[in-house]
């Protein structure tokens, strides 16, 4: 994976504007959302990011529950912290996510 510069607190807070539902943890380094799923089984919302991370080349610790599912997000390669891949990841889930019921 090619290195991703990390952002500075003034373009996390502008992205972070553009991704509703979406948080960034105290020091800035996880982008975190948690997704309620109606009827649909969170497995079936979290295979549909798997192949998108392996789309993207960027990938999430995702927590799975019944209907839920957690994302958190950061870049390792830039030292634990929050780049441009993780947004373009969290853009590209919630695009998907009303497809799923996900909310």
């Amino acid at each position: 994976m090619p290195y991703a510069e990390p952002l500075s607190a003034e373009e996390i807070s502008a992205r972070l504007a553009r991704l509703p539902g979406w948080t960034v943890d105290e020091g800035g380094r996880t982008l975190r959302r948690t997704y309620h799923l109606d009827h649909l089984p969170a497995a079936i919302f979290a295979l549909h990011i798997a192949g998108i991370q392996a789309e993207l080349d960027h990938h999430s610790d995702l927590t799975l529950g019944y209907d839920t599912l957690r994302l958190e997000i950061t870049t390792h390669a830039a030292g634990g912290r929050l780049t441009g891949k993780d947004f373009g990841l969290a853009d590209r889930v919630a695009a998907v996510a009303p497809g799923h019921g996900a909310r």
